[in-house]
């Protein structure tokens, strides 16, 4: 085993993993990374853009797994012609470094896993703002 004196440990991230609750008030915590994530996910539910528009950021890009990128406009066009179908989402991974929440998780359509995701977002103006989701087959 690797003695600590003549192998420091490496710090990959500029914050200890004792901090990644945030700093209420100066940064978002997991609970409201989690509140704004299931917020998502009912809007996913009741494929409706509205509950979608005031948590994107304008600039929130989406990757998906045949290369396509999709853009806010486009994300809020497409969710209301979704198929009506029964959604359960699986949490994997919620984290919180300062300003930046990643949560991490598979959806389910009809009992039928359809993609796993990693959905970024940011701290900004006290409240969790969606900006990049990368979607996996």
């Amino acid at each position: 085993m690797p003695n600590s004196e003549n192998h420091p440990r490496t710090q990959i991230f500029d914050t200890e993993f004792s901090d990644l609750r945030g700093v209420p008030g100066e940064y978002g915590d997991v609970d409201s990374l989690l509140r704004a994530d299931e917020a998502w996910n009912a809007a996913y539910h009741w494929r409706d853009p509205e509950r979608l528009i005031d948590m994107l950021a304008d600039d929130w890009i989406g990757f998906f797994p045949d290369g396509t990128i999709a853009f806010k406009t486009d994300l809020l066009e497409q969710l209301p012609r979704h198929p009506p179908a029964t959604l359960m989402f699986e949490r994997h991974a919620s984290l919180v470094f300062g300003h930046t929440g990643i949560t991490r998780g598979t959806l389910y359509a009809d009992g039928v896993r359809l993609q796993s995701f990693l959905r970024v977002y940011t701290w900004q103006g006290g409240k969790w703002w969606a900006v990049i989701v990368q979607v996996v087959a």
